[in-house]
């Protein structure tokens, strides 16, 4: 029976709460200031306000847009612009000249590093531009990468390859001696 009547208590104080939500009150203070509460006060009018029911549907709230997409990371494409691929370099001091691009633009915090048979040369530099010397005499294959400020590779060049002539000593001699 106790069992009984607290399931009646709980659904009789349920509907009390439910319409006491209903009502509000409204008075007007000594200063001329109106105010509003769902509690009975000394002088208040009693106002009746029709109060729907909560949605069922859908979410109490409404949902944010999305956050900004993911941006694609940026393909960069790296290209030596000179020398061309297989290009005879002839320098008796074994210089060589090395020029490449970027496509798009790189970000500040970007360089490039110049590899030369395989091993960097030098240090990470802004600009796409390297000059070698001492290079000995014969094929080398040459890539340009571009790197992030911790020397990470984001892109790098197509290798070329290129053959440096140096003059030999003895046959440069022999050819200024006059021989004939």
């Amino acid at each position: 029976m106790s069992k009984w009547f607290a399931i009646i208590f709980f659904i009789s104080f349920g509907l009390v709460s439910v319409q006491a939500a209903d009502t509000i009150y409204q008075w007007v203070d000594e200063n001329g200031i109106t105010h509003f509460s769902d509690r009975p006060q000394v002088g208040a009018t009693e106002l009746q306000v029709d109060v729907a029911p909560p949605a069922t549907d859908g979410p109490l709230a409404t949902p944010r847009p999305p956050l900004k997409k993911k941006q694609k990371p940026i393909k960069y494409q790296v290209q030596i612009t000179s020398p061309s691929h297989e290009q005879t370099i002839r320098d008796n001091e074994g210089k060589i000249s090395i020029t490449a691009t970027t496509t798009p633009l790189p970000l500040n915090s970007m360089g490039y590093k110049l590899v030369l048979d395989g091993v960097p040369q030098g240090q990470i530099t802004k600009m796409g531009s390297f000059n070698l010397t001492n290079i000995d005499r014969g094929a080398h294959t040459i890539h340009v990468q571009l790197v992030d400020e911790s020397g990470k590779e984001i892109a790098s060049s197509k290798p070329i390859t290129v053959f440096l002539h140096r003059a030999n000593a003895f046959g440069a001699g022999a050819a200024a001696a006059g021989g004939g």
